[in-house]
């Protein structure tokens, strides 16, 4: 009898500890972000010196790349799920020098705001794994945590923005200096990050943002300007992972926790 029960038991036994850790993710489910990044646009001005341009792609260059600064709270809604508020500060820019529409000598530099939220899924998450087949080696048990996590985002937000043309621009016939200057933007991209220790992980992030304005450089021609404006948002940053506590409140001070989440 006891031949018998001893296998499910030890079944039993091996699947407590891996339920265990599966929701250890719950008690470190807020971040705290902070970084610099790039930023890279697309409009109606600059670019590339043919129109084959599929989403900016070729418009992307070191010379109008402009810097920016970046703040973001990230919410765990499962353990490969999250939501994340990001709020970037940064600055884009773009001449007619070597494009499309070198002789006409546009410039503008534009100063911006966003205010966003993606949600993001996992394909690699960096919580702990224990799949069956690798619980044992002939060491003992083994532990194939992953410091890697990868996902994709998707969200939306809102983006403030002030340009500043040229006299080359301010000049020309569709120019209109009272346009809008708020807009909706949509993220969609791509994450990685790299876990140091139980608090704190590096990461970054690289995507495009997809807008509803066409004057984030400050100009749209009726007959040319055949799209939005949109822009490449690219950043580095620090992540601190906030313990939580059992009813689900971040701990901000109190006594660390000795364990790996």
């Amino acid at each position: 009898m006891l031949k018998r029960v001893l296998p499910f038991i030890l079944l039993i036994a091996l699947c407590l500890p891996q339920e265990g850790r599966a929701q250890r993710w719950k008690l470190r489910r807020y971040e705290a972000l902070f970084g610099v990044g790039f930023l890279n646009s697309f409009g109606d001005i600059g670019g590339a010196a043919t129109s084959d341009n599929w989403f900016g792609i070729r418009d992307l260059s070191i010379k109008h790349t402009r810097p920016s600064l970046y703040l973001g709270a990230r919410y765990k809604i499962r353990e490969n799920m999250a939501l994340k508020l990001n709020l970037m500060y940064g600055f884009i820019t773009g001449d007619d020098e070597g494009s499309k529409n070198n002789d006409r000598g546009f410039e503008f530099t534009t100063s911006l705001f966003e205010p966003s939220l993606q949600y993001e899924y996992s394909i690699i998450s960096e919580e702990k794994r224990y799949k069956s087949a690798a619980l044992f080696n002939k060491r003992g048990m083994v532990n194939n945590f992953s410091q890697i996590n990868l996902y994709l985002y998707a969200g939306i937000g809102g983006v403030f923005f002030s340009p500043k043309p040229n006299d080359a621009l301010k000049n020309a016939p569709a120019y209109n200096p009272d346009h809008t200057k708020v807009g909706i933007v949509m993220p969609l991209g791509i994450g990685l990050k790299y876990v140091i220790n139980q608090n704190w992980s590096v990461g970054g992030e690289f995507g495009i943002r997809l807008s509803t304005t066409d004057y984030m450089d400050a100009y749209s021609h009726p007959v040319f300007s055949k799209a939005n404006d949109l822009y490449y948002f690219g950043f580095i940053n620090g992540i601190y992972r906030i313990r939580t506590s059992r009813s689900g409140v971040p701990i901000l001070f109190g006594r660390k926790s000795r364990t790996f989440l």
